[in-house]
């Protein structure tokens, strides 16, 4: 029984507006009644991403410029030994170590990082040992390669450092920035906030009756309003980043998906996931959660997405309706431009009829106000 209440009463990430279920779930099992599925029915599901546009290509890049550093440092080793010592071995290991510099350059794949590293020790360093008696200046070239390689990771890893770094300062303004305003936001109504940060930050907020018995209509606009101005408010953060710290060269970009439908939610204890969905329909709306951040306009095939631009995607005519009311609030603020874009997202996997629309988020100084 203890191990029931447990469950219930430490489970991870539970949100306040939504704790009341479980405690009341935990309770009645402590009783020892039969189990209740927890499910919270007709809410109303508002998604959000800031993605940060090439981080797996910028990462790679970084992987490549450590890597051929590394490797050279290698080289230098090698062939200094070659012009000492007159070993066929080593202009064999020279050789293998060209082709290998060769091959990075041309392409670094997504276990390069391993099997370089591995390539390294077998053929390379193993032999140190040996290369530090053949002289002077080649122990001054290992000891310049283990310099290099002196940190945690024992390999080259500046440039690794300088885009790890970088993803955290982005990660870090983008995660203050919303946290700041989801406080705001859950004193228009409590509702259930999850949320991650990776490469960027998402969210997915659910919100109805079955959470909170005073919902109403003008909470749902007003929670969708403030999810507009939250996201904005997250792209301003990150167009001073960029123009204050020339390190961050990564762009972000901002998108909201609209559904007007319902879903139900309920809490699956066979997964470490607090909540799921219920039905097909619903489960239409997870699929496009995961694809739409790579979605593309229909006709010009560019990503629908854009650096410094809010995206909305949407699907029906009563969607766009009310969102325009926004758009032109978010404009009288000054939060955007007064010139949208708009399209229609080509098909996604399983999901076709979306529809799309953004806009330039607008520093302060940029915007003219006219609250």
């Amino acid at each position: 029984c203890q191990t029931i209440q447990q469950r219930f009463t430490n489970i991870r990430n539970i949100h306040p507006a939504v704790e009341w279920r479980f405690l009341q779930e935990a309770e009645r099992r402590r009783w020892g009644l039969p189990p209740e599925i927890i499910v919270f029915e007709d809410v109303y599901p508002l998604y959000g991403i800031c993605d940060i546009r090439g981080s797996s290509s910028e990462r790679n890049r970084a992987i490549q410029t450590d890597l051929l550093t590394q490797f050279c440092l290698g080289l230098t080793i090698v062939e200094t030994v070659c012009q000492i010592k007159d070993s066929a071995f080593c202009q064999q290991l020279r050789q293998d170590l060209l082709e290998y510099i060769k091959s990075l350059e041309a392409k670094v794949s997504v276990d390069s990082e391993i099997t370089a590293r591995d390539y390294l020790h077998l053929h390379l360093e193993i032999y140190f040992d040996y290369f530090v008696e053949c002289g002077d200046a080649v122990k001054t070239a290992v000891e310049a390669y283990r310099a290099a390689c002196s940190n945690e990771h024992h390999s080259v890893y500046q440039a690794r450092d300088r885009y790890d770094q970088m993803l955290h300062k982005i990660n870090y303004h983008l995660q203050n920035t919303w946290e700041k305003w989801q406080k705001q936001m859950q004193q228009i109504i409590p509702h259930h906030c999850d949320f991650e940060a990776t490469d960027g930050i998402d969210h997915m907020m659910y919100l109805g009756k079955s959470i909170n018995p005073k919902f109403s209509q003008f909470h749902l606009c007003s929670l969708r309003y403030e999810q507009l101005r939250a996201i904005c408010d997250c792209a301003r953060t990150i167009l001073r980043l960029k123009a204050e710290s020339e390190e961050v060269t990564l762009g972000v970009v901002h998108l909201i998906l609209v559904q007007n439908s319902t879903i139900d939610i309920y809490h699956n204890e066979s997964t470490e996931r607090l909540f799921d969905v219920k039905g097909s329909r619903d489960i239409r709306y997870e699929i496009v959660k995961k694809r739409i951040d790579k979605g593309v306009d229909q006709e010009t095939k560019e990503r629908i997405t854009q650096p410094g631009m809010l995206t909305v995607v949407y699907s029906t005519d009563e969607e766009w309706q009310e969102y325009q009311q926004y758009f032109r609030y978010l404009v009288r603020e000054g939060w955007v431009e007064d010139k949208f874009e708009s399209g229609l997202v080509e098909p996604l996997q399983g999901v076709s009829g979306l529809r799309f629309v953004r806009a330039k988020v607008l520093l302060p100084e940029e915007a003219t106000s006219t609250k």
